[in-house]
C-alpha cells in the first residue's frame, strides 16, 4: 500500500498509476523482463571504452606482429611468367562465311576454359610435373580487362624456367581445347539443325493429315469451288423464291376478290320443275368437290380416288331417276322448288382452285427456304473453315521452305566441320623471370592490425554486456521498472557540494510520500537491501536528517541485529518484545534515534503479523516517520517480505557498480509476489566522474 491513512487526490492518482504499471509489468512474458536486464546509459559504453583502452594499444599491434612473422616463415620466394594471347576476327568472319547459327565463344567461358580440368592434367601430364590439377589451379591466373581482346596467362613456381614453362604449355593446350570447343559447338549445332529438320517433317506431315480429315469431314474437294458452287446454288434457291412469292402474293389477291364476289352470290335460287332435282343437286356438289380434290391432291390419293367412286355413283343414280322418269313410273311433283345457284357453285370451284394453288406455292416456298438454310448454313461453314483450311496450307508451304532451307544448312555445317580453326592465337611467349614476387607481408600486418582492433572491441563490448551492475537511472528505471529517487555520489571535499545536493534531490522526488508524514499518520519506511554490504549506514543517517530538515520529519530507526552479534548495552532499546506483545510500551529511542530489532529464533519460529507491524506506528505517534532498516534478502526471505509488504515505502539502496540488476530483479520479483506495489530506489557511492556524465 501507498499512504494507506492519507486520503491526499495527487497521492491516490500516483497510486493509481503505480499500480497499472504493476499489473502491466505482472503479465508481461520473463523472457521480455530478463531482456531488459540488458539496458544501459550509453555513458556506461563510453566509460568501458575510456576504461579499457590499453586494449587498442595492445592487441593491435601484437596481432599485426604475428600476422607479419606468420607470412614471412611460411613463404618463400616465387617467381611468375606471363603468356600473351590475343583474340582477332578469323577470315572465316569478316567474309561472311560461317555456318549459319554458329556464335562466338562468350568471353566468360574462355576464362573457364583455361583453368578447365582438361586443361591442367594436360599441362601436368606434357611437363611431367609432380602436380595435380588442383595444386596447379592454385598457381595459375588468367586476367584480361573488360571489354579486351588480350589475355595474359600467369603461372607461378619456385622455379622461373617451371614458371615459363607452364605458362606456354598452357597456352599452347588451351588452343587445342579451345579448337575442340569451337567443333564440338559445330556439331551440336549439326545435331540442332537435324532435330530441326525431323521437327519440321512430322509437323508437316500432322498438318497434311489435318487437311485431309478437315476435307472429309465436311465433304470438301477445294475449299474455293466449294465456296463458289455454294453461293451459285444459293442465288438460284432465292431467285425461285423471289418468283414463288411475288405468284402467291397475286393468288392471293385473286382469292381473296373470289370471296367478296361469292359473299354477294346467292347460295339457292327458286325454280319451279316437275318433279325434285335432290339427286342432280347432290351430283353438281360432288363433281365441284371433285374438280377441288384434283386441284390439290395427286391421282393416286384415296380421298380423290374415293370421290370419283361418289361422283360414279351419282351420275347413276341420276342416270336410272330419267329412265324411270321416261317409262312412267315415278309420279311428277309439279310444285315450285328451291335449288342450288349454279354460279355460287361456279365461284366455290374456282375458289377452291385458288386455295390449291396457294397450298401448292406455300410448299413450294417452304422446300426452297429450307433449301436456303441448308446453303446458307453450308456458306457460314466454309467462311469459319476458309481461314483454317488456308493457314493450314500456308503452314504446309512454309514448312516445305524451312525444310529446304535446314537441309542447306546441314550440308553448309558438315562441309565445314572438315575444316579446323581458331580466333585466338598465342601473341607474347612466357619468358624465365628473373626477380620473385613480393610477400605482401606489410598487407598482412595491416590485416593482423584491424583484426586485433576488432578483437579489442569485441571484447570491451562482451565485457561491458555482460557486467549486470547497477551504473545509472537506465539501469534502475527502464532495466528494473522501479521509481529512482536519486543518484548520490562518493562524498568528498571538493564535490561535497553535489553530495548534499542529491540528497535534496531524492527528498525533492519522494515529496508525493514524505509531505503526507505527520505524527498523526506517521509514514513507515523500509530500507531493503538485497545484502548489508551494499548499504551504507552513513548515506542513511544522511537522508533521515535531510528529511528532519527539509520536510520536518522527525523519525526514529529500527536497526537489525543478530542474536549473536546483540549486547547487554542494546537490550533497553530491544524492540522484540513490543512487537510480540510480552510488553505494552515500546523502548524509547537512544540518542541516535535508533532501536534493535534482533533477529533470534522466535522472529523464525513465528514472523511477525500485519497487525504486529503495525503496532510500531502507534508505538511512535511522537514522530513522524519510521524507518525499519532491514537484513539481508536471504537471511530470512519471507519476514523481509512481510515488513515490506506493511511499508508506506520500500526503499531499495543500491551500490554503484557492485549491486548485480540480476539479484535485484529476484528480490524484487519476490517482494511482487507478496504485493509489495511502493517500492523505490536509490543508486549511491556513484563515481564523480560519471556522475556528472549521466543525467538523472
Amino acid at each position: 500500500m501507498i499512504l494507506s491513512d492519507n486520503e491526499d487526490p495527487a497521492v491516490k492518482a500516483d497510486e493509481s498509476v503505480f499500480n497499472s504499471e504493476f499489473e502491466q509489468e505482472k503479465t508481461e512474458p520473463v523472457i521480455i523482463q530478463i531482456t531488459r536486464l540488458f539496458k544501459r546509459d550509453i555513458w556506461c559504453w563510453v566509460n568501458a571504452i575510456q576504461k579499457m583502452w590499453w586494449l587498442f594499444a595492445i592487441f593491435p599491434l601484437l596481432f599485426a606482429t604475428v600476422m607479419f612473422l606468420i607470412r614471412t616463415m611460411t613463404t618463400t620466394n616465387v617467381y611468375v611468367a606471363n603468356c600473351g594471347l590475343i583474340r582477332q576476327e578469323v577470315t572465316d568472319t569478316r567474309n561472311g562465311i560461317l555456318p549459319p547459327g554458329y556464335v562466338n565463344v562468350q568471353r566468360s567461358i574462355i576464362l573457364n576454359l583455361f583453368k578447365s580440368r582438361a586443361v591442367l592434367e594436360e599441362t601436368v601430364k606434357r611437363l611431367s610435373l609432380p602436380y595435380t590439377a588442383e595444386q596447379l589451379y592454385n598457381n595459375i591466373s588468367v586476367n584480361s580487362e573488360k571489354n579486351s581482346d588480350y589475355y595474359f596467362v600467369s603461372a607461378s613456381s619456385k622455379d622461373p624456367t617451371i614458371s615459363a614453362a607452364l605458362a606456354n604449355t598452357l597456352a599452347d593446350v588451351f588452343i587445342e581445347e579451345y579448337k575442340k570447343l569451337i567443333r564440338r559447338n559445330l556439331e551440336d549445332l549439326n545435331d540442332s539443325y537435324v532435330r530441326t529438320q525431323n521437327d519440321l517433317e512430322k509437323q508437316l506431315s500432322d498438318l497434311d493429315e489435318r487437311l485431309k480429315k478437315v476435307s472429309a469431314e465436311n465433304n470438301l474437294t477445294t475449299i474455293e469451288n466449294d465456296v463458289a458452287f455454294n453461293n451459285q446454288r444459293l442465288l438460284q434457291v432465292e431467285d425461285q423464291l423471289t418468283r414463288s412469292s411475288s405468284t402467291l402474293e397475286s393468288v392471293k389477291q385473286a382469292l381473296y376478290e373470289l370471296q367478296g364476289e361469292l359473299a354477294n352470290t346467292p347460295e339457292q335460287v327458286v325454280t319451279s320443275r316437275e318433279k325434285s332435282t335432290a339427286a342432280e343437286d347432290e351430283l353438281t356438289h360432288a363433281e365441284a368437290k371433285l374438280r377441288e380434290y384434283e386441284q390439290i391432291y395427286a391421282s393416286g390419293n384415296p380421298l380423290l380416288i374415293q370421290q370419283r367412286e361418289l361422283v360414279k355413283r351419282l351420275k347413276a343414280a341420276v342416270e336410272k331417276a330419267r329412265q324411270e322418269e321416261e317409262d312412267g313410273e315415278n309420279d311428277v311433283n309439279r310444285k315450285v322448288i328451291v335449288a342450288r345457284n349454279p354460279t355460287y357453285t361456279q365461284i366455290e370451284v374456282a375458289i377452291a382452285s385458288r386455295r390449291a394453288e396457294i397450298k401448292s406455292l406455300t410448299n413450294e416456298i417452304n422446300l426452297n427456304n429450307e433449301t436456303a438454310i441448308q446453303l446458307r448454313s453450308r456458306r457460314e461453314l466454309l467462311a469459319a473453315l476458309q481461314p483454317t483450311i488456308r493457314q493450314i496450307e500456308v503452314d504446309i508451304q512454309q514448312n516445305k521452305e524451312r525444310i529446304n532451307d535446314t537441309k542447306v544448312q546441314i550440308a553448309t555445317i558438315r562441309s565445314f566441320l572438315d575444316r579446323s580453326f581458331s580466333d585466338i592465337s598465342i601473341q607474347e611467349l612466357a619468358k624465365a623471370p628473373n626477380t620473385p614476387l613480393g610477400r605482401k607481408r606489410g598487407i598482412w600486418a595491416v590485416v593482423g592490425f584491424v583484426l586485433g582492433t576488432f578483437v579489442s572491441l569485441f571484447v570491451i563490448i562482451c565485457l561491458e554486456f555482460f557486467n549486470l551492475t547497477i551504473r545509472s537511472n537506465v539501469d534502475i528505471e527502464q532495466a528494473l521498472k522501479i521509481r529512482m529517487l536519486g543518484m548520490i555520489p562518493v562524498l568528498d571535499q571538493k564535490h561535497r557540494a553535489d553530495y548534499y545536493s542529491a540528497l535534496q534531490t531524492m527528498t525533492s522526488n519522494g515529496k508525493p510520500f514524505f509531505s503526507q508524514a505527520s505524527p498523526e499518520h506517521p509514514l513507515l519506511l523500509v530500507f531493503a537491501p538485497d545484502k548489508r554490504s551494499d548499504f551504507d549506514e552513513k548515506t542513511k543517517e544522511e537522508f533521515c536528517e535531510t528529511l528532519k530538515i527539509r520536510m520536518g520529519c522527525n523519525y526514529v530507526i529500527i536497526s537489525p541485529v543478530k542474536e549473536e552479534e546483540f549486547s547487554q548495552k542494546q537490550l533497553p532499546l530491544l524492540i522484540n518484545d513490543y512487537l510480540y506483545q510480552f510488553t505494552e510500551e515500546a523502548p524509547k529511542p537512544g540518542k541516535d534515534h535508533t532501536v534493535y530489532f534482533k533477529l533470534d529464533d522466535l522472529s523464525f519460529i513465528s514472523p511477525l503479523t500485519d497487525e504486529q507491524i503495525q503496532r510500531v506506528k502507534k508505538a511512535y505517534k511522537s514522530v513522524s516517520l519510521i524507518v525499519w532498516d532491514l537484513f539481508d534478502f536471504e537471511l530470512h526471505r519471507q519476514l523481509f517480505a512481510e515488513i515490506a509488504h506493511n511499508a508506506d515505502v520500500t526503499v531499495i539502496p543500491m551500490k554503484y557498480a557492485q549491486t548485480s540488476k540480476l539479484s535485484i530483479y529476484r528480490v524484487l520479483q519476490f517482494l511482487k509476489s507478496f504485493h509489495v506495489r511502493n517500492i523505490v530506489g536509490f543508486l549511491y557511492n556513484v563515481n564523480n566522474k560519471h556522475y556528472n556524465k549521466v543525467t538523472l
